[in-house]
Formats: structure tokens, sequence, C-alpha cells
């Protein structure tokens, strides 16, 4: 699924070794404001390329003002239009920038990208499209098929109706679209969706890249002020982002500040991959804002008499936080209706398998895998009942392996169940999250519809209702969970219970269940947010082992089941609640617990 380069690494390194002409396989055609420059325009160098059979270079020497530029592209040998040339004898690129301006031009985008075609775009600050509400690609125009790279680049204070920075319709083939390294998507505006970057139809965005920034971005009426994926376009993103800020910030639209997964109305799938590639700086959605709905990310679905598309979010290694919107902060995960059809949901899978075969894990002691500090309020500042994570009809719902911290709202997650839908946490932590009603609540309309909660901590957070959990479900499961929230029922539910392994401090709601402890669990550093069990407390080695997706690793990706020699099981070898100690320390059977927390002395 990964990505594959188009362009020969070893290329450029030929072409700047070369003094100007002809090199064997390729040629450059140079631009600039001096004798030395064998054309007066970009257009005239481009078109030059295009009629000379592979790959081929156009240089932009910085000795001249580009302005008023619509570059009109089509070659599917390729073309790379590099600048930051200091005149037409230079060789040297370096990292420096030749600015090309669409200003003054007569509203088209300043690349306009059709057909077969494979175009890089490197040392270049794109710059000054101005277009109508109904254009598409303001810095970027391409409709077609082929291969899009981006590097060394900025796309910057461009505006049109769709795609501020970049429009990319995959149409005719298969069209990829590579942001790489210190590629920046700053400052542009969609009058309607796709502030920053927009794909469309049979297309895929890969942004993978080490100092790569999509933020700033606007979409004034629509969808995805960084991001837009429209089905069956979908996206990979993994870079760890620009001078250690996350990869996509302080974007904003009406439905999904960062990010934008969209159903087409042809009922084409959309879908989003969130994944780590530098284990020290994992993936970020952060500082977005949505004036309605969704402030890190939205996915919509469509559906009509005959068929439906879906969006998707998978997610792994990755921070979304500090995420502002009314209702669904970090994620909205809206819904779909024909009366044919019923319902079709939104689909968001937290700690994806599929993600996280495209990257890596998050080192240890790296903040990942985080859903925090979102904030659900209107854009006056004023606090909403809205929630962290809303999941509308016929949604599905899993967070495995991840920690919930901080957010405020009406509550963290909430659900509207339909024709089947359901809400799952396995091995994680919801702790210091302040909600104004229940801190988990699903309310289904129908049959089929789940609530699981498995291997999970559940601590410390404010909770304006008189339950933890409300779960109007046809099945609801808790299992090997720890609840410490003194003066707050556990659970409120409808159907059948299904609860075991649980460690509470209000266990009247569990009646029925097996081996529900009533008491405290005993926390390593409380007050410091350290929410992994001593070794003297309630709830280790506590219950029987189970294998299974989601099941077999604790938060920390450690083995889920150890058998500490020296604690007596009491139905089984594993700990519950969101963590599992791995170390041995016979000295722990007796009073000296200082290094008896499941860490190493050292």
């Amino acid at each position: 699924m990964a990505r594959s380069g188009h362009w020969p690494a070893v290329l450029l390194a030929v072409a700047l070794a070369a003094t100007g002409g002809p090199a064997s396989a390729f040629e450059v055609f140079k631009v600039g404001g001096d004798g030395d420059c064998p054309y007066p325009t970009v257009q005239a160098a481009v078109d030059a390329a295009a009629a000379t059979p592979g790959a081929d270079y156009v240089w932009l020497a910085m000795n001249r003002t580009y302005s008023g530029e619509n570059v009109q592209v089509s070659d599917p040998d390729g073309v790379i239009i590099v600048g930051g040339l200091e005149d037409c004898d230079d060789i040297d690129v370096d990292t420096r920038t030749t600015t090309i301006s669409g200003a003054g031009n007569d509203g088209s985008a300043v690349f306009t990208i059709r057909g077969h075609s494979s175009v890089k775009l490197q040392n270049l600050f794109i710059t000054g499209a101005d277009r109508n509400g109904d254009a598409n690609g303001g810095g970027v125009d391409f409709d077609g098929w082929g291969d899009l790279e981006i590097e060394l680049s900025a796309i910057s204070l461009n505006s049109a109706g769709y795609g501020g920075g970049v429009n990319a319709k995959g149409n005719g083939g298969h069209l990829d679209v590579v942001l790489e390294d210190n590629s920046l998507v700053l400052n542009n505006t969609a009058q309607t969706s796709g502030g920053g970057v927009r794909v469309e139809g049979d297309a895929r965005l890969y942004v993978d890249d080490v100092q790569t920034l999509i933020g700033f971005n606007h979409a004034l009426g629509g969808y995805g002020g960084g991001i837009e994926t429209l089905g069956p376009a979908e996206a990979e993103v993994g870079s760890p982002g620009y001078n250690g800020g996350a990869v996509i910030q302080f974007n904003d639209a009406v439905y999904g500040g960062g990010v934008a997964v969209i159903a087409s109305e042809n009922n084409d799938t959309s879908r989003i991959y969130l994944f780590t590639t530098d284990p020290a700086n994992p993936v970020q959605v952060s500082s977005n804002s949505a004036s309605a709905t969704g402030g890190g990310i939205y996915l919509k679905p469509h559906t009509d008499s005959f068929d439906f598309g879906l969006a998707f979010l998978d997610a792994s290694d990755f921070r979304i936080d500090d995420n502002i919107a009314q209702e669904g902060a970090a994620i909205y995960g809206d819904e779909d209706y024909n009366v044919l059809q019923g319902f079709v949901g939104s689909n968001v899978w937290l700690g994806s398998t599929n993600a996280a075969a495209l990257g890596m894990r998050c080192a240890p002691g790296v903040p990942c895998n985080e859903v925090a500090r979102n904030i659900a309020e209107d854009s006056g500042g004023n606090p909403t009942d809205g929630a962290t994570i809303l999941m509308q009809s016929c949604s599905g719902f899993t967070a495995a392996r991840t920690s919930f911290l901080g957010n405020r709202g009406g509550y963290l997650v909430r659900a509207f169940g339909d024709q089947g839908a359901f809400t799952r946490l396995f091995q994680s932590v919801a702790a210091q999250n302040t909600v104004t009603h229940d801190l988990i609540n699903f309310a289904p309309t129908s049959d089929f519809s789940t609530v699981v909660v498995h291997g999970t901590t559940i601590v410390d957070n404010s909770i304006g209702s008189g339950f933890v959990i409300y779960a109007d479900s046809e099945n609801v499961e808790v299992w090997s969970s720890i609840f410490d929230q003194i003066g707050t029922q556990t659970i409120a539910y409808t159907g059948a219970l299904h609860a075991g392994y649980v460690l509470t401090n209000n266990a009247s709601t569990l009646a029925g269940g097996t081996f529900i402890v009533d008491g405290e669990p005993a926390f390593v550093d409380r007050a410091g947010g350290d929410y992994h069990l001593q070794r003297t407390s309630f709830g280790i080695d506590l219950a029987p082992g189970e294998a299974g997706p989601n099941l077999d690793l604790d938060l920390d990706g450690n083995p889920r089941v150890v058998d500490l020699i020296d604690i007596p099981n009491a139905d089984g070898p594993m700990d519950i609640g969101a963590y599992e100690i791995q170390n041995q320390i016979a000295s722990c059977a007796v009073g000296d617990t200082v290094f008896c927390n499941g860490f190493d002395a050292s």
C-alpha cells in the first residue's frame, strides 16, 4: 500500500553534475532573465520538455520575476520543474526557492496539469492564485492520471472553490500525490472544501516524509480545512511534522477542521490512514477547529436507493489533540440515510492493525496513541454539550491501546446506534476528562448493537451525571477493567450485561457479574498520571488470559498476560485494567515495594 517513488533518486544529482544542455537520458530546459537562459517563459520550457522523449528538467533561475503564471502541463514521460538556481549557469540548487505566482493571471491555477502526466515540483514557492468559487485547485490543479510529487516547496496564499492549495482528481487512471520532505501547504483558502489539499476520484495522497506541514488552511463553507478526501480517493499520513510540530495543524472548516473523509455521491468509499514513520515523533492532528462538527477529523458516508459508500479512519501510533468543535471535538462520524438502504454510518479504528502495518511503533516514553485536550465549544469559546468523539447512526467505533486524557465537553464518547452499531474500548485509559453528562453514552435505535469495555482503566474523570457508562444496548460487555470514580455508579444499561473481573469502587450496578471486586486500586503515581498498578494492588493476577485481536498487548504494547510467580492468582494470571506488570521480582512478595511497580529498578 505504501508508495514507491516515481523519480530515480540519482536523476537530480546527474542533472546538477551537468553544465547544461543534453544529458544521456534527459534534457535540461532553462528559464531565466539572462542571455544564458534559452527560454524566456516557464510555459515555453515546459512545452519543449513535453515534446522531448523521456523525463526532463525545467530549471527556473531566480534572476527574473515569475508572475501572472498559469503553467499548463501535459507530459506522460515526466518533467521535473526545479527552482532555486541563481542564474542559468548555476547548478547548485540546495534549499533556495523560486517564487512562481499566479497573481494577475486570468483566474487560473498556478499549475494546471492534464491528461497522463508525471510532474515533480521542487524548490518552488507557489502562490498568488485567486480563483472563483466553482474552480478546482489554486496552487495546483491536476485532473488526469499519473503522479504529482512536491518537494522542498511551499504552496501558500492561494484560493479556489475546492482545493485551495492543491486539487488532484484521478481521472482516466490512477493518480498518486506525494508531499515529500520539506513540503509546506500553508494558509490557502477554499471557498467551499479542501482548504489545503483535496484529492478526489481514483487518487491517493501520501504525506509521509520529514519536515512536512499542512497548516493554517481554511475551508470556509464546507469540509476539510487541511485535507479533504472524496471517495474513492484515500490518504496516508505518517509524517512526523515540521520542526517538532504536528503535520496537520491550525486548519479550520465548517466540518472537519483538520481532515474530512467523504464518500462520494457515486457511493465510493473513502479512507484515511494515520501512522508513524518516526518513533520519536508520532503523526499528529493538532489544534484544528470546526465551526460545526469534527474539530480534528470528520467522516461522512453516502447512500442512495441502490448502493452506499463508507468513510473510514484507521489510526495507529498517533496523537489527536487540542482540537475544537461544537460537536465531535476530536472526531465526528456522520451518517447518511435512504429509505431503501436505511442508515449507513462511519467507521473509526484507533489502534488499527491496518494502519500499523504502514508505519512504526512509537518509542518507549513518547506520548502516543492519544486523544487529548480536545474541547467541545462554539466559535465564541462557549462550552457546549458536544462529545469529544461523536458517532452517528450505524457507526462503528473501536479504540485499542488508546489514552483519552484531559478532554472537555458533554461526553467523552457518544454514539447513536442503528442496524448493528458498536462502541468498543480495548486496553485503554480514560483519565482526567471533564464531562457534563456520562463519560461514555450509547443510545441505539435498533437491536444488534454492542458496547464493549475490555481491559480498560477509567479514573479521575469529572463526570456530571450519575454514571460512568450509559448503555441502552442489546449487548453490553464490561470485562477485565478498572473503574475508580468515587461517587459515580459504574453503569446504567438495558439489554444483557456480561461483566467479569472488574475492580470498582461502586459495584452495585454490576451485580451478577463474575469476580467483581469492590475496592480501590493502588496506582504507581496517581498524582502524576501514571495509572500502572502497583504490584500490591487489587487487580494483579486476577483474570484468565484471553487471546484474540486487541487482547494480546497492553497499552504499553507489552504482552497482556504475565503470571507473576510471587503473586497468587485469583482466577487467572492476567492483571486487569490497561497495563500488565512485566517483571518478575521475587522480593515483591515481602514488604519493600519501592521497585515493585512493574518497572525495573534501573
